[in-house]
């Protein structure tokens, strides 16, 4: 299980767990035309947000505001469409409903760096992470053939190159906020 593995690797990560949050998956799931992955579910359920070093902040939904979620989504799929010109059949080009190979947002950072989920069939738990710089060519964004949460623990553990993230970052200790965001 991934989600374990993440909390292994974050061990402040397990404090800051919320009650169990009741996200309507299936009115996300439906909205966007696709399942997610199962760790990113159980991600969401544990967890209100996740900020990891100050830095990487994964786009978790809140019980009750399923559609701000959808229609943020929506937005950052929209601007991958604007990067990478509508209508074209770019390798990083954005999700569509119903075609393999497009991106999914879950993540993002200050400095302009997304996080993706490559949607390559029918089996979301089998989707790979695809880092991506909004400053750097298009070809030098990275694909990791793991889940979002198993790509952060390898991340974290140093086993997961940081693919043009800030030299060091995240570190084997990374500040972890999950229930209350940090004072500026």
């Amino acid at each position: 299980m991934s989600l374990l593995e993440l909390e292994n690797a974050l061990p402040t990560l397990r404090d800051q767990a919320s009650a169990p949050r009741k996200i309507d998956w299936p009115e996300i799931e439906r909205a966007l035309g696709t399942p997610l992955p199962r760790d990113f579910k159980e991600l969401s359920e544990r967890y209100r947000f996740l900020l990891l070093g100050g830095f990487l902040s994964v786009h978790l939904p809140a019980p009750g505001a399923e559609d701000v979620y959808v229609e943020s989504l929506c937005d950052l799929i929209s601007a991958l469409d604007h990067l990478t010109g509508a209508g074209t059949e770019h390798p990083n080009g954005p999700y569509r409903a119903g075609r393999a190979g497009g991106l999914i947002p879950w993540a993002s950072s200050p400095e302009g760096d997304y996080w993706y989920w490559r949607v390559t069939g029918a089996d979301p738990d089998r989707w790979p992470v695809v880092v991506g710089n909004r400053q750097a060519d298009w070809e030098e964004w990275a694909e990791v053939e793991e889940t979002a949460t198993f790509y952060l623990a390898g991340l974290v553990r140093g086993e997961i190159p940081g693919h043009g993230l800030p030299e060091g970052f995240p570190g084997r200790a990374p500040s972890v906020h999950a229930n209350t965001w940090p004072a500026h």
